[in-house]
């Protein structure tokens, strides 16, 4: 379907930042190309691969997850005290469900969103993002490596989190297999990292696969 705009509908949209069309190198004040390369150091537009998953809290897990099992045909992969995760394919999760008593201070009117995820195709591009973003002062609020994901978590101007991630097992199942093993039962909220640090050793040449490790 073809969708026509008039005039002031067109102007309206060019002065939207995400609808300007960009061009494949955009290059920086430096003139380094906009993608993060090993060795060169530069940038370019690194857009998510997917959405990858949304988070709900909750003061009710058992009673919301039953229900979206239900919409979704989705079965529950794993339950702790404070979360559980669910899927209706082969990613680890598309919806978990956060008791909302886990913060120390919960308010009562806070069942709602906790933060919608999206996925990198790869750590560069996650990384290409981060620093991009760093130089347009967007930061993150946390960093932290998940076991079967590295995220990084930003707040949106009306206190929205999302999270942008890149997956740290090629196989989906290896990815269950990390959640339901000995490793992610002691520690179920991962270890936190220095982006710097990382954007800066995956420059120099080291392997995304070491880069990925938890701790």
């Amino acid at each position: 379907m073809r969708v026509a705009f008039s005039g002031r509908q067109r102007v309206f949209l060019r002065n939207i930042p995400c609808l300007v069309a960009l061009t494949p190198t955009m290059t920086l004040g430096t003139g380094s190309t906009q993608r993060l390369t090993r060795k060169a150091g530069g940038l370019t537009m690194s857009a998510p691969a997917k959405l990858a998953h949304f988070v709900l809290r909750t003061s009710d897990i058992d009673r919301l997850a039953s229900w979206y099992c239900r919409v979704l045909e989705a079965k529950v992969v794993h339950r702790n005290k404070f979360i559980a995760f669910a899927t209706f394919d082969d990613e680890h999760h598309r919806v978990a469900f956060l008791d909302r008593g886990f913060d120390k201070n919960p308010d009562p009117e806070s069942n709602g969103v906790d933060h919608i995820a999206f996925t990198y195709e790869s750590l560069g591009d996650l990384l290409s993002t981060y620093v991009r973003l760093r130089q347009e002062e967007i930061l993150p609020e946390r960093t932290i490596n998940h076991g079967m994901t590295t995220s990084m978590y930003y707040v949106d101007p009306d206190g929205n989190r999302i999270e942008l991630q890149v997956e740290n097992f090629k196989d989906p199942q290896q990815g269950l297999d990390f959640m339901n093993g000995p490793v992610f039962e002691e520690n179920p909220i991962g270890v936190l990292f220095d982006a710097d640090e990382m954007a800066e050793l995956y420059a120099s040449g080291v392997p995304e696969e070491q880069l990925l490790q938890q701790g």
